[in-house]
């Protein structure tokens, strides 16, 4: 079962799934080779707001996925598990398509926004997204996938917390030195949540990567 909790103050919230696409493009960017979280290039910053109070609290940090894997943003590996097989195209335009799918399955992945975390452990459970997987080319002319959204498609919870919405969008590209591997360049999250009846936040977090530049040549 995938753990995704979702805290506010002492409440929290379990929760995401999916099985393979048939699709000939999709499965030949989904076919990349991923490059393992440890051995992503740089480092990841991570700004959040949360909204609830009299005035927004930003906070942000910097992460490096080698001293914490648990806060590396996901493996390009787990799409393959993320888009199902109801994938079907939604629209092509400017060389990119687009797939729409739902799902049971959410990237692994760590986001903190205050008193709000998501987290999620990359296994199946009970909560469906509704999702869109774009389909670009790289400099090759092969395909890859270059952005996935996910919107939880109902409120989930109890009477001590509930997530009434949960937005996450992940973008992915070919690594600078390794052009055929794929890694993720980016993780937005924005969550909305309530608490024991009264407690309301409103979350957002955008983490990015921020690549390590390359030796100079000798």
């Amino acid at each position: 079962m995938i753990m995704r909790t979702v805290c506010v103050a002492l409440a929290c919230l379990w929760g995401a799934g999916a099985v393979h696409a048939h699709d000939a493009l999709l499965d030949a960017a989904l076919a990349r080779t991923a490059v393992a979280p440890a051995d992503v290039p740089g480092t990841i910053r991570v700004t959040s707001t949360v909204f609830g109070g009299d005035t927004p609290e930003t906070t942000s940090e910097s992460i490096d996925p080698k001293k914490e894997p648990k806060k590396a943003l996901p493996s390009y590996a787990e799409l393959k598990d993320v888009i199902g097989a109801d994938a079907h195209v939604a629209g092509q335009s400017g060389g990119r398509t687009t797939y729409a799918f739902t799902t049971r399955h959410v990237p692994r992945g760590f986001s903190q926004a205050g008193s709000v975390s998501v987290s999620m452990d990359g296994k199946d459970d009970e909560e469906t997204f509704d999702g869109r997987a774009e389909v670009s080319n790289d400099a090759g002319g092969k395909p890859y996938v270059s952005h996935v959204d996910l919107r939880l498609q109902a409120p989930s919870g109890n009477w001590l917390a509930k997530v009434k919405k949960l937005d996450l969008s992940y973008a992915f590209e070919p690594d600078t030195t390794r052009p055929d591997a794929m890694l993720a360049t980016a993780m937005d999250v924005e969550v909305d949540v309530r608490a024991m009846l009264f407690v309301h936040a409103h979350a957002r977090a955008n983490a990015r990567l921020v690549r390590t530049p390359a030796a100079p040549s000798p």
